[in-house]
């Protein structure tokens, strides 16, 4: 989010709870029932078209004492929380709807991310689902954590709007009655953040509402656009997320403002700057006890650019001496017979290292770059 350092360890941001209000949770589901929702298609019911009394059932369930815990013990006690009615709903998914494209929930079977506003600073919009039924047919998964849901009466699962990557996808087929949940969402922000949350809420409003639109316009077009306009935005889904799933938006973001600033400055503080940080990942991932797909991409991304600067400063600056020393390396990987195309990688990376180190100066750039670097990996395998 602009300002994110890398080396940190990133928090989970998908949170559940589970309602006590189970006779309104019932209710509320009856009333459902009894407008005839389409058993062809999926049915959407906006939180402003709901009659008074629903609506208060509505705002009732989703202000739970439950929900602003869930919320305060995983973020914290000085957090605001707004709810954001323009996007509430009522969505109810019918048997024979699963993934036809004369539908909504096409999108949902895709890997995603709701919101465009990863990189918004300081606040978060938060989807929460509430399951109204027993309904045990649909599972969401969260694939960067990796985690699986399956929201069921009283259940709340809590994720990131703009930032979590999830799908959801059809456990078995067993189950032929209507699948009915609420939708509801939040902005949460530190209080001194106020205007910064207000901004976003606003934001993921005329998102949702936009999106919105443009789905119904697929609907309503004829069919050659309706399929081109649906193929565009299935396409332009899977890339939004492929680039958060295999690098990630705060990496992107992070490797953007430090070109800036070493343009303007030094070009060396792009190097150190990103060389490191597959080290510092790894050792705050053993503090946090963290070991998911985030934590993989991560080092893997950030291993990857240090490994293209380091042999790019040995092209730039090789000599006989350089070559000779690569030559005893492949040598040496023959005679040992190091198969292992990791061991074989991280070979090559040290005597790399080794090979731009100069002799001449001591004090030089390249050999501050190299003894960094060696003392970094002596701390590696220590741990």
């Amino acid at each position: 989010m602009l300002i994110y350092f890398p080396w940190i360890h990133q928090k989970n941001r998908v949170y559940s709870t589970k309602l006590n209000e189970t006779d309104d949770i019932n209710k509320l589901r009856e009333w459902v029932i009894s407008q005839n929702p389409s058993k062809d298609k999926s049915t959407h019911i906006w939180y402003n078209k709901l009659p008074t009394d629903i609506s208060m059932l509505f705002l009732k369930l989703a202000t739970s004492d439950k929900i602003i815990n869930m919320f305060k013990n995983n973020l914290s006690k000085d957090y605001n929380i707004d709810i954001l009615n323009d996007m509430n709903e009522i969505y109810v998914t019918a048997p024979s709807s699963t993934k036809d494209e004369n539908t909504s929930d096409t999108i949902f079977y895709t890997k995603h991310i709701d919101g465009p506003y990863y990189l918004f600073p300081f606040a978060s919009c938060y989807r929460l689902i509430i399951g109204l039924d027993d309904n045990s047919n649909v599972v969401t998964c969260f694939n960067m954590i990796p985690e699986n849901k399956i929201v069921k009466n009283c259940d709340v699962v809590a994720f990131d709007f703009h930032r979590e990557c999830h799908y959801i996808y059809n456990e078995n087929n067993e189950n032929k009655d209507l699948r009915v949940i609420m939708k509801v969402h939040y902005c949460v922000y530190p209080y001194w953040a106020y205007y910064f949350g207000k901004v976003l809420g606003i934001l993921s409003i005329y998102y949702n509402k936009a999106f919105r639109n443009l789905f119904l316009f697929t609907l309503t077009t004829n069919n050659f656009y309706k399929k081109s306009l649906a193929t565009l935005m299935v396409k332009i889904t899977q890339t939004v997320h492929d680039i958060e799933y295999y690098i990630g938006y705060n990496n992107i973001s992070y490797l953007y403002i430090l070109y800036f600033i070493s343009s303007i400055t030094n070009i060396y503080i792009f190097l150190f700057g990103t060389s490191f940080v597959h080290y510092f990942r790894k050792i705050d991932s053993i503090k946090n006890e963290c070991d998911n797909l985030v934590l993989k991409r991560d080092i893997r991304f950030y291993y990857t650019v240090y490994s293209l600067q380091l042999y790019y400063i040995y092209y730039k600056n090789i000599t006989t001496n350089a070559l000779m020393l690569t030559y005893l390396m492949n040598l040496l990987l023959y005679v040992f017979k190091i198969e292992s195309p990791w061991n074989i990688i991280k070979c090559y990376e040290i005597f790399t290292l080794l090979t731009i180190y100069d002799l001449r100066d001591f004090s030089s750039i390249n050999n501050l770059f190299v003894h960094s670097h060696l003392v970094m990996k002596f701390l590696e395998y220590q741990i």
